[in-house]
């Protein structure tokens, strides 16, 4: 029976899930709300995917420039985790201050080390893949947009969903040269972050909320939770590691807001398949809206309004040219007669 009075409670900032208490060289961890069965189950199953990861991150190390914490108990039936105690300091910006170029220099190099083997630990994706399939841990592709667009096609008109055809098309072209989805930490923060300057040792704690993720949001939103952080030195350093799969960092953004319109769509089609009887007059409503959008970046990315114009002024052209020819076949003709 795990008994926590003589231990130390050593997250006392307003944990949102987690307490954790230190031991002889261990820390034990317990769901807020421990008391709750459904929630603490729900905790317990966070934390075997934590370990999974930790684990097979730590199997392909490439670099001693960082630890991961081992977790070496996961008990169903008391919820807990008990783990490996790593030492060393959160880094908030107070302390990250403090340090000194060299110090700053080994948490730049640990994070992209970090960052490269957790990235590398699955297949690396391309945003056409992420929109049609699906991988084994946290990541659901989800429904085809071929087999969404089909389902639709009882509601809908063909017109608009060969408007979301064409725009998946020019999409599924411009995301070969866009930002990757890779395999990421996706919950960094400066308390899962730990610096000890006395060892020189990075610890990168807590997998919980591992998954696939856009690697340009990976940095500049999931990192950007570090206030102090220079991303792009970060990025710097992590293009600079060998790479077993290429990874593209940067993302355009005509590509972005394309990538956006179309996940807005495909996930509130999907959600209305399933129940279409259901608000089906508003739902469809909001259907269409998210193809208008779309229709506006097709039309902006393609130029597809420079097009019509142009083909709009070409045809006006050979009109007045047609007339003229004409006004002057009638005029050949009446000077004919009059001979």
């Amino acid at each position: 029976m795990l008994n926590l009075e003589n231990l130390q409670l050593i997250n006392t900032n307003s944990p949102r899930e987690t307490l954790a208490y230190k031991g002889n060289g261990v820390v034990y961890k317990i769901p807020v709300k421990r008391t709750n069965p459904a929630y603490a189950k729900v905790w317990l199953d966070k934390q075997k995917l934590s370990k999974q990861v930790a684990d097979s991150v730590s199997a392909k190390k490439t670099s001693d420039t960082y630890t991961i914490p081992k977790i070496l108990e996961i008990s169903d039936k008391e919820f807990f985790v008990k783990e490996e105690l790593v030492t060393g300091e959160a880094l908030k910006s107070s302390f990250v201050e403090t340090l000194t170029p060299e110090e700053l220099d080994i948490i730049y190099k640990g994070l992209a080390n970090f960052t490269n083997d957790i990235n590398q630990s699955r297949s690396v994706l391309t945003q056409k893949d992420s929109f049609d399939i699906s991988t084994n841990i946290n990541y659901v592709g989800g429904t085809p947009m071929s087999d969404v667009l089909e389902g639709l096609k009882k509601y809908l008109p063909e017109k608009s969903l060969d408007i979301v055809r064409m725009a998946k098309d020019w999409f599924d072209t411009a995301a070969e040269n866009d930002a990757s989805v890779v395999f990421a930490h996706g919950d960094i923060n400066e308390h899962n972050v730990l610096f000890d300057r006395k060892t020189k040792k990075l610890s990168i704690l807590d997998f919980a909320e591992a998954k696939y993720q856009n690697a340009n949001y990976m940095f500049y939103v999931d990192y950007a939770r570090l206030g102090w952080l220079d991303i792009d030195r970060l990025v710097e350093e992590y293009e600079k590691l060998p790479k077993a799969q290429p990874v593209r960092t940067k993302t355009d953004i005509k590509v972005k807001d394309m990538r956006n319109a179309l996940y807005n769509f495909k996930s509130t089609a999907e959600e209305f398949l399933k129940k279409p009887n259901v608000a089906t007059k508003i739902r469809l409503g909001l259907i269409s809206q998210y193809i208008d959008k779309i229709k506006q970046l097709y039309e902006k990315v393609t130029g597809f309004n420079d097009f019509e114009k142009g083909l709009t002024n070409i045809n006006t052209l050979n009109q007045i040219k047609e007339k003229q020819n004409n006004v002057k076949k009638a005029a050949a003709k009446k000077k004919g007669k009059r001979k």
